[in-house]
């Protein structure tokens, strides 16, 4: 029998979170498509990790890369998976697909905190569509087309190409928990080292003073709750003004871009805050465990110990210390903390240089 004609997708991925799922899924990928395709054609998927420039209107400049990268790379199908959101036309957009040049887009975020298993069938139907020429069809039902969060437009520009945009607020919650994940909390985590260090060392003094052993051991499990929210909400507030993380972007949309960035932006820095609140939580947890004789402690606190009075004292002594980081984290490079912002990386790429040499991608 003949052996199946082979056929190549090339998957371009954005450095970071991009190119790591471009990575885990490309050989689920090649079964998917197998299976869409009926063994008709034998698949190929080549993961390249490089960014594509941002236009100044908020879109990917992929098209006029296509003939040059399939030259270079002989793909047959080329599809870019970016980690910054994609906007044609003054909306977001979840996909755009240019049949003609058999390339497409695929804006990660949009997907929320996707799965591989649902950012490989997401690339499967794009790349059937590139195959085929066909769109999928849309919901028949008046109720599967509200549940929907994406509608499929003409693109304005070119009339052959088709977007699949967001829509409503649910897409755009979608939007936001995407962008989140793609900025990585806990990659700024070690990046908040001066942080840390002041926060240990505020913990660790109100951990050995008695008179908040005191103090831990009177508050009830509610007030201790609020103090948390309280200091990781001060921490998570002086880094945003301090690293001048509040986002203005420029161009299309702005309105609404302003308040997606900016929501990604609070939850992503809130969550490092309270990522490194655990750890603090932990290691003075250990370190009272340790050092603290439970006789000792009894008799300060004139009653019997448990570990649940080692857990409010290291508790008590976590909010302490994640208010001191505060102040430890104005030494800390407000570049390294900006770049886990969309906003930096959105600048840089509008005004990235890109060429494809011989050798590769400058």
């Amino acid at each position: 029998m003949q052996e199946p004609e082979k056929r190549t997708v090339g998957l371009i991925a954005d450095p970071g979170i991009a190119t790591a799922m471009a990575n885990r899924i490309a050989v689920r990928l090649e079964v998917g498509l197998e299976k869409l395709q009926e063994q008709e054609h034998q698949w190929e998927v080549q993961v390249a990790p490089f960014s594509l420039p941002l236009a100044q209107s908020g879109r990917v400049a992929l098209n006029d890369k296509v003939p040059r990268l399939r030259e270079k790379h002989g793909w047959d199908f080329i599809i870019y998976l970016t980690d910054a959101p994609h906007y044609v036309q003054n909306r977001p957009v979840r996909s755009v697909i240019s049949v003609e040049d058999a390339s497409a887009v695929l804006s990660l975020p949009t997907l929320g905190i996707a799965r591989p298993g649902t950012v490989a069938r997401e690339l499967a139907e794009l790349v059937k569509e590139l195959a085929s020429g066909k769109a999928p069809a849309a919901p028949l039902t008046p109720l599967g087309r509200a549940m929907s969060v994406h509608a499929s437009r003409q693109d304005g520009q070119n009339e052959q190409n088709r977007i699949s945009s967001i829509e409503g607020m649910r897409g755009r919650l979608l939007l936001i928990a995407g962008m989140v994940r793609s900025n990585r909390p806990w990659k700024l985590v070690p990046r908040l080292s001066s942080a840390m260090a002041g926060a240990a060392a505020t913990g660790a003094f109100g951990v050995f003073y008695t008179s908040i052993w005191s103090m831990a051991d009177y508050l009830p499990a509610a007030r201790l709750s609020l103090i948390t929210v309280a200091s990781i909400s001060i921490l998570t507030l002086w880094l945003l003004f301090h690293n001048r993380l509040w986002e203005s972007p420029k161009g299309i949309r702005r309105g609404e871009r302003m308040l997606v960035y900016n929501a990604a932006t609070v939850m992503t820095v809130g969550f490092a805050a309270a990522i490194m609140y655990v750890l603090l939580f932990l290691t003075l947890l250990a370190g009272s465990l340790i050092v603290i004789d439970q006789e000792y402690l009894a008799y300060q606190l004139r009653h019997d110990v448990t570990l649940a009075e080692y857990v409010n004292l290291a508790w008590l002594a976590s909010s302490l210390g994640t208010m001191g980081g505060a102040i430890g984290s104005s030494f800390d490079g407000a570049k390294e903390v900006q770049r886990a912002t969309f906003s930096q990386r959105e600048y840089e790429r509008r005004n990235m240089d890109f060429t494809i040499s011989e050798d590769g991608v400058d």
